[in-house]
C-alpha cells in the first residue's frame, strides 16, 4: 500500500466512525424512555466521534506520526463541544482519570472495607448538538475524501 492509500483508508475510516456515531445518537432519539442502556449507547457515540482525532497507527505512519484528524474547521462553538468530548473520552469514557475524581478514602472506625468518595464525572454534551457537530464535520469530511479520491486517481494513472 502506498502512503496516499494509506492515508485514504484512514480519511474512509474516520467518516465512517463519525457516521457509526450520527447513526447511534439517531437512533436514541427515538427512545422513551431514557435507560441506562441509552446513556451506554451515548456513551459510546462519543467514543466514536473522538476515535479519528486520536492515534491511529498505520503500516507506514505509526507512534508520534501516526494519523490523527486536526480539530474540524468549525465555528468555536462547535470547536468547544469537540473538545469537551475528546476530554470525556479521554478522561472518563474510554479511561478513568483518578484526578478528575478528586476521590477520598473513608476507613470506618469499625471492621469493614473502606469507602471511597469522588466527585461525579462531568454531565454528557447534548445529544442534538453532537449530532450538528457530526453532521457540519462530515459535510467538509466528504468534500475532502473527493479530494483524496482524485488524487488517488491521477496517481494511479501515472504507474
Amino acid at each position: 500500500m502506498t502512503a496516499s492509500e494509506e492515508e485514504y483508508v484512514h480519511y474512509v475510516e474516520c467518516i465512517d466512525s463519525l457516521n457509526r456515531a450520527w447513526r447511534i445518537l439517531q437512533e436514541l432519539r427515538a427512545i422513551e424512555p431514557k435507560s441506562g442502556l441509552h446513556a451506554m449507547a451515548f456513551s459510546f457515540a462519543l467514543i466514536e466521534y473522538a476515535k479519528p482525532y486520536c492515534r491511529s497507527d498505520g503500516t507506514l505512519k505509526k507512534g508520534k506520526n501516526a494519523y490523527k484528524l486536526p480539530p474540524p474547521d468549525l465555528p468555536a462553538e462547535y470547536l468547544n463541544l469537540h473538545q469537551q468530548i475528546l476530554d470525556l473520552r479521554d478522561q472518563v469514557l474510554a479511561h478513568s482519570d483518578l484526578t478528575l475524581k478528586e476521590a477520598k478514602v473513608y476507613i470506618p472506625p469499625y471492621p469493614g472495607r473502606p469507602t471511597v468518595a469522588s466527585n461525579r464525572p462531568p454531565s454528557l454534551p447534548d445529544g442534538e448538538a453532537v449530532v450538528a457537530l457530526i453532521e457540519r464535520t462530515l459535510e467538509k469530511m466528504y468534500l475532502e475524501r473527493e479530494r483524496l479520491i482524485k488524487a488517488l486517481s491521477t496517481r494511479q494513472g501515472r504507474r
